[in-house]
């Protein structure tokens, strides 16, 4: 039997740097995949489900127009500020090499963070 897609958005794989912040806490973590609507990643520890996040998302420089848009980082634009809820956290899998596999939708993306990223997004999946 055919799966059907549920998700609304398309992932797209990517490996990008991400500043968590959880509470009075903050942690750099790495995306496994990203869509308009939220971001997977593997985590150290595990996050409440339903917890509000807020996430600094930071893409490339001239994704846009690069053919490689993960090689060149852009460190002095400003990060998408995004917020979030933890959707998902469950025990990884010990091959992946992370202790927990999590989820988080984006619940609050300002139009212009929102077309910044969708148009990142499009260049992933090509």
């Amino acid at each position: 039997m055919t799966r059907t897609e549920r998700r609304r958005h398309p992932r797209a794989p990517a490996a990008l740097p991400v500043r968590l912040i959880v509470g009075d806490r903050s942690v750099e973590i790495r995306v496994q995949n990203l869509s308009c609507s939220g971001i997977r990643f593997h985590a150290p520890r595990p996050l409440p489900l339903m917890s509000r996040v807020q996430i600094a998302l930071e893409l490339p420089a001239g994704h846009e127009t690069s053919e490689n848009p993960e090689k060149s980082w852009n460190s002095g634009a400003d990060p998408l500020p995004i917020s979030g809820v933890v959707v998902r956290c469950d025990i990884a899998d010990p091959d992946e090499g992370a202790d927990y596999d999590t989820a988080i939708f984006f619940d609050d993306l300002s139009d212009q963070a929102r077309d910044r990223l969708s148009s990142f997004v499009d260049q992933l999946l090509g």
